[in-house]
């Protein structure tokens, strides 16, 4: 009879050490997945910002072409088109 609650015991006690073994596996999976997704998230704003900065860049380089090719800021017509000649 000692043998057998010897046994149960050890049964309840594998189980127990099962169930917090499954618990921590979730938690870090869980863990893994919030990371990942504030890692994608930090991304996406990097990236973002770099395609900012370059719309500004190409906005400023077509306002200057524009400017370059109407022959525009008065006096330096001179300078402008040797520029545009250049191009």
């Amino acid at each position: 009879m000692n043998r057998i609650k010897e046994i149960t015991e050890d049964n309840k006690r594998k189980s127990e050490e099962r169930r917090q073994a499954r618990e921590e596996r979730g938690a870090n999976k869980r863990e893994y997945k919030l990371e990942k997704i504030k890692e994608l998230t930090a991304k996406a704003y990097a990236v973002a910002t770099k395609r900012k900065w370059l719309v500004f860049l190409i906005g400023i380089a077509l306002v200057a072409y524009f400017v370059i090719s109407s022959g525009g800021l008065g006096g330096l017509g001179g300078i402008l088109e040797k520029i545009k000649n250049f191009f």
